[in-house]
């Protein structure tokens, strides 16, 4: 057992082994995770804890496959990458899915619509993009499984009403989200550089300002940014005019960190119709490993057309890819 672990460990460590289901395992396992301080001494603790989190998924994962109603905690990632809404009651996450996705959520004036999570795909361009929509932070029933899927998904859409105070809504938002160990960061860059500074897991994030129709939502909107942009990119909405949804689009496009790579057989015209999705710094290598193994072990060369000097150059298999590239390997 490494030294110098936080009493918060042993605390998390007990409230693991005394988890019964599934989803209590997997979110005490994750704050046992967040309590782990980051140094070369915890390097193989940290490892086992994320191995026995991603076999949790895992089986709860085929749990729900079996049928039933399954496990709560469960949305399973589909799409080239999972963002999950969090936000207060009638800030307007449903109707924010319904604009974006084909999905039918419950839009209400009451508070509680949405009771369970509700996942709906967005298009973007030549890709999907999954959107889970989540019930409103405060509600103490759902909120120990909804911190559950935002720490799992790849990140996370803020909404807030422009007509409310939004600064203040923000506030609290991230101030719940670190209460969960969640921790907004700007770019992975910024998150790799302050790495041993940051406690629980980080999360890219977006902050949404809906209802940008209604009168004064401009002034809101600039305080908003004046404390917040900082930490996260911000963008003003209207759900009901459906304003802005495009570069709203695009934004969520960004803070996934993907790049999109498409694929050249030698001699033949490339396949433009179904990109490979692959984390932003990705190397050919990288793109190699996630197609089939043969392609690393066989590895000689690739060629690239985009990013490179000129097209069709050929690279070596550390060179980092950049949206909208075609590789073509040779092996």
């Amino acid at each position: 057992m490494p030294a110098n672990l936080p009493p918060e460990y042993f605390d998390a460590e007990k409230r693991f082994k005394q988890a019964s289901t599934p989803a209590e395992k997997i979110i005490a396992l994750e704050d046992l995770i967040a309590t782990v301080p980051k140094h070369k001494g915890t390097d193989k603790l940290r490892a086992d804890l994320r191995r026995r989190l991603s076999q949790l998924r895992e089986e709860a994962i085929k749990k729900s496959k079996k049928g039933g109603r399954g496990d709560l905690y469960t949305v399973k990632k589909e799409g080239a990458a999972q963002i999950a809404l969090v936000g207060f009651p009638n800030s307007g996450k449903s109707s924010l899915l319904a604009c974006l996705t084909k999905a039918s959520p419950v839009i209400a004036d009451y508070p509680i619509s949405t009771l369970t999570p509700l996942p709906g795909m967005m298009p973007f361009e030549d890709i999907q993009i999954q959107l889970v929509d989540l019930p409103p932070i405060g509600n103490e029933s759902t909120d120990g499984w909804v911190s559950g899927i935002l720490r799992y998904a790849d990140a996370l859409l803020l909404i807030v009403d422009l007509s409310e105070d939004p600064e203040v809504q923000a506030e609290l938002l991230i101030e719940q989200l670190k209460r969960w160990n969640i921790q907004i960061v700007k770019n992975s860059k910024f998150q790799i550089l302050n790495s041993k500074s940051l406690v629980g897991v980080s999360k890219r994030a977006l902050l949404v300002a809906n209802k940008k129709d209604l009168p004064g939502s401009d002034d809101s909107f600039l305080r908003l940014k004046e404390q917040h942009e900082r930490i996260c990119p911000c963008i003003s909405i209207s759900t009901l005019k459906k304003e802005n949804l495009e570069e709203l689009k695009r934004t969520l496009f960004e803070i996934s960190e993907i790049i999109r790579v498409y694929s050249k057989p030698p001699g033949k015209e490339p396949d433009l119709s179904t990109p490979f999705t692959i984390p932003r710094g990705s190397t050919v290598l990288d793109l190699a490993s996630s197609i089939h193994k043969d392609f690393v072990y066989n590895f000689k060369y690739a060629r690239i057309w985009g990013s490179a000097k000129f097209d069709g150059q050929r690279v070596e298999k550390n060179h980092i890819l950049k949206d909208r590239d075609i590789v073509e390997f040779n092996i």
